[in-house]
């Protein structure tokens, strides 16, 4: 049986983005759209990390065209073995591009998510999961 997030259980979630009205509004879709998420937010990459090292985050939603550094550097960094990631990455961007998408998902998102086109209802879908993605691999890999 994979774990699935529950109306009893929570996840928190790391948003990453260099624009604080994008924090602002994604983290309140959010909340709208379920109440089962405790939300951080970093306006930096490595803001986003430094969270990272002492907070367990179950999940990080990261935006792809932030100035201060690339956000590949969060993929590399917190899932050095795509195959087994510890913690699941969902991208949230406002760029449409084919093949960066390929890349993202091969490097280790679970997901990648196009602004304009991205309800509250579909972040919170791709949450869960990539939650679930991530803690089946887990299990699998302590078998």
């Amino acid at each position: 049986m994979t774990p699935t997030l529950t109306c009893s259980s929570s996840a928190t979630v790391l948003m990453i983005d260099d624009n604080p009205e994008n924090l602002e509004y994604w983290s309140k879709l959010l909340r709208v759209s379920s109440s089962n998420y405790s939300i951080l937010k970093a306006q930096s990459v490595r803001a986003g990390l430094d969270l990272c090292q002492y907070q367990k985050i179950d999940c990080i939603i990261v935006n792809l065209d932030m100035g201060d550094s690339p956000c590949f550097e969060v993929l590399l960094t917190l899932i050095p073995d795509r195959k087994r990631p510890e913690i699941a990455v969902v991208v949230l961007t406002r760029l449409r591009n084919p093949s960066l998408h390929e890349t993202v998902l091969y490097h280790g998102a679970q997901a990648y998510l196009v602004k304009q086109l991205t309800s509250a209802d579909a972040l919170d879908k791709a949450i869960q999961k990539a939650v679930t993605s991530v803690a089946s691999k887990l299990n699998e890999t302590c078998l």
